[in-house]
């Protein structure tokens, strides 16, 4: 059985509380276009439901026009229909490499703070922009995408040490460190912050916001199933976490609402070497740039120097 939190809240209950900003406006007109397709073109409604879950609205406009850190150097590739940006934190030649990636409708220098801190830990740091997210080309994306998108990084930046997903990038993080990054290796860390554990919950929620019949939603999940070649059952935490040798530390506030803490839980649960960090009063996002995570995750993924060799 996919795994999923017991609770949570709504998209539509969220959106509730925007109904007089401009993204709450157009939130009310993708519903009231979603409710009438169901009517006038059923065939159609399952492949408009897709995309419509597949674009990362608001976030891909909000991220536009994001100015990196002087330091940082801006890396792009073209990556299957797309492409990714890569910000690339100055290091030491030979410095260990750390990847990060964000959530869905979030962008890379979202997590500023926490490269700052472990790039002067001593980590070459870089951070992506996924697919249809910040300065990377596309409109919309998907978790399977997530995935390749951190595999295919990993192969151009060569041996990846430890990998950091926020989100539906922290989804996609522990999908990737049990399959290994795509390339057969296995990480020295895995942080995992406010990470979901069920992209099917994902579906019933956005189903119930937009008013979406059971029925379609369903087909939505096989088209895009089919579509990526991945069921969403097997990507949730259930089946993925147990195959995660590597030690992992989870993040997860009580009072996120986004992703109930429940999530974590779930995943302690599953994963064989597993730590739990719980924070209160931080939500979903301001976790990454609370100094006290952002220790928290220098000391988990910390260096171990060796003693220098003996001169004779």
């Amino acid at each position: 059985m996919d795994m999923h939190p017991a609770s949570s809240q709504p998209l539509a209950a969220k959106a509730q509380a925007a109904n007089k900003t401009p993204v709450g406006n157009l939130f009310k007109l993708l519903r009231a276009g979603m409710r009438l397709s169901q009517f006038v073109a059923p065939n159609l409604t399952p492949r408009i439901a897709a995309r419509l879950f597949c674009t990362p609205i608001p976030g891909k406009l909000a991220s536009r026009n994001l100015t990196a850190p002087p330091d940082v150097r801006v890396e792009s590739l073209s990556f299957e229909r797309a492409s990714i940006t890569l910000y690339h934190w100055p290091a030491p030649e030979n410095a260990p490499q750390l990847l990060m990636t964000h959530g869905w409708a979030g962008w890379g220098l979202q997590m500023t703070a926490l490269a700052d801190a472990l790039s002067a830990a001593g980590w070459a740091v870089v951070v992506i922009d996924q697919p249809a997210h910040g300065r990377s080309s596309a409109w919309s994306s998907t978790l399977p995408q997530f995935v390749r998108a951190l595999a295919y990084a990993a192969a151009r930046l060569g041996r990846v040490r430890a990998l950091v997903g926020h989100s539906m990038g922290g989804a996609a993080a522990y999908i990737a460190a049990a399959n290994g990054l795509g390339l057969g290796l296995a990480l020295d860390k895995l942080v995992l912050i406010a990470a979901p554990v069920s992209m099917l919950q994902a579906t019933r929620d956005y189903a119930l916001a937009f008013g979406i019949r059971e029925s379609v939603r369903a087909d939505m999940v096989s088209y895009l199933e089919a579509r990526e070649g991945m069921l969403f059952e097997r990507m949730g935490a259930g089946h993925v976490a147990p195959r995660i040798g590597t030690p992992t530390l989870v993040i997860h506030d009580c009072d996120d609402n986004i992703v109930p803490f429940r999530s974590a839980q779930l995943l302690m649960e599953k994963l064989p070497d597993g730590q739990l960090l719980s924070t209160r009063n931080l939500g979903h996002r301001r976790l990454l740039k609370d100094p006290g995570v952002i220790e928290a995750t220098r000391q988990f993924v910390r260096l171990e120097i060796s003693p220098a060799p003996e001169t004779i």
